[in-house]
């Protein structure tokens, strides 16, 4: 999968631009605050229809503007296929997404057109933050790669919310139990669904990740993640015995979640945890380890997309560089090149330094963005 030119307009604080991207590794230089974490930032609106801040999409316009439009062209090297996105956000809420010029309605129809990995300096904390990070994770990886997968977290999160409504009611009359067995019909057969797709993603990842964990480690370290949840009594499990212990642990937890009204059973509680050999990593791991069981994650993210797809998604890197040390950094950096892997890097001019892996550079300040020259550039060493 290669990203051909992106066109921006009103975007953070790009007001207009268009870059031609190189099929290969762009680095994109420049001062804090110029624009750079703002350029991917795009990219990944134009794979996922949203950012991967915690933040409105109004606040992604620029200053006294009133919509924002950007644009990507990209060539799918699996079924040998050009594509144009198109999206459109005005104020108040209204967006609009293109894929080949036709209209879709729905998010889910962007989904997996263009496929991103992304890794930045708070994706190394995914393990010590909290169970909502790494639910996020799975289904934001999940959401590309399977079609249906977000519209059935959508429906479930709605369900949810109503189901939540229902309990605070009955607490208060005690009356519509038997609605509330309608609401759990729907809990259970949605959960058991997102449950299954998780666990069939991790059933890939995790051998990938274990074995880059120890190439990186020399042999050292050997990595498991596991699936906590109190519905999955072994990874091995179908959806049927999904849904009997779903309902087991409803039953369970009826009086309980009409005393306190919000619902206490299902994948919205479920976690990961990562362990190194045999130690919670989150508990007792170094800081070294941590970042090294994430950059295993991440590089197994890259293979598993591969394998699903027959493409690496676009690898974006925003000031991660610097966070790593030389001997993760370099292993990073290997598979980008050995793999041809489309990679978008920024980093300050100083940070990027060793022998040239860049094809094409960009400076970015102020929101402007201009080619600088590859000769005598030298982003980052290889040893």
């Amino acid at each position: 999968m290669i990203l051909k030119t992106v066109e921006i307009t009103n975007f953070r604080n790009y007001a207009q631009e268009k870059v031609e991207l190189n099929d290969n590794i762009n680095f994109f230089i420049g001062e804090n605050g110029q624009g750079k974490t703002n350029f991917l930032e795009m990219v990944y609106y134009l794979a996922l229809g949203r950012s991967f801040k915690n933040i409105k999409d109004d606040e992604i316009i620029n200053w006294h503007k009133d919509f924002f439009k950007i644009k990507g062209t990209l060539y799918k090297e699996n079924i040998n296929r050009d594509f144009e996105i198109e999206i459109t956000y005005e104020r108040k809420g209204k967006k609009t997404i293109k894929i080949n010029g036709v209209i879709y309605r729905k998010l889910s129809d962007l989904l997996g057109v263009l496929q991103v990995s992304t890794f930045t300096p708070e994706d190394l904390t995914i393990i010590k933050d909290g169970p909502q990070k790494r639910r996020k994770y799975m289904d934001l990886e999940i959401s590309q790669l399977k079609k249906g997968y977000y519209n059935n977290l959508l429906d479930y999160y709605r369900v949810i919310k109503q189901r939540n409504n229902l309990l605070k009611e009955i607490n208060f009359n005690q009356e519509n139990h038997a609605l509330l067995e309608v609401w759990d019909n729907q809990l259970i057969n949605l959960g058991s669904r997102i449950i299954k797709e998780r666990m069939e993603f991790l059933k890939i990842l995790v051998p990938l990740s274990r074995k880059f964990q120890w190439e990186i480690s020399k042999g050292q370290e050997k990595l498991d993640i596991t699936y906590n949840s109190v519905l999955v009594k072994n990874p091995y499990e179908g959806q049927k015995e999904i849904i009997n212990n779903f309902k087991k642990e409803l039953k369970e937890k009826k009086q309980e979640e009409i005393k306190k009204g919000i619902t206490l059973v299902g994948p919205h509680r479920d976690d990961l945890i990562f362990y190194i050999n045999g130690k919670e990593l989150k508990k007792y791991g170094s800081q070294g380890q941590q970042r090294s069981a994430v950059l295993s994650l991440k590089v197994a993210e890259l293979k598993l997309f591969y394998n699903d797809t027959g493409d690496y998604p676009i690898l974006l890197l925003d000031d991660v560089m610097s966070e790593l040390d030389d001997t993760r950094r370099n292993f990073l950096t290997n598979i980008i090149r050995k793999n041809n892997i489309q990679s978008l890097i920024t980093g300050a001019n100083e940070e990027l330094k060793g022998n040239s892996l860049a094809k094409e550079v960009f400076k970015v300040r102020e929101g402007k963005i201009e080619k600088n020259k590859v000769n005598g550039f030298n982003p980052i060493r290889m040893e």
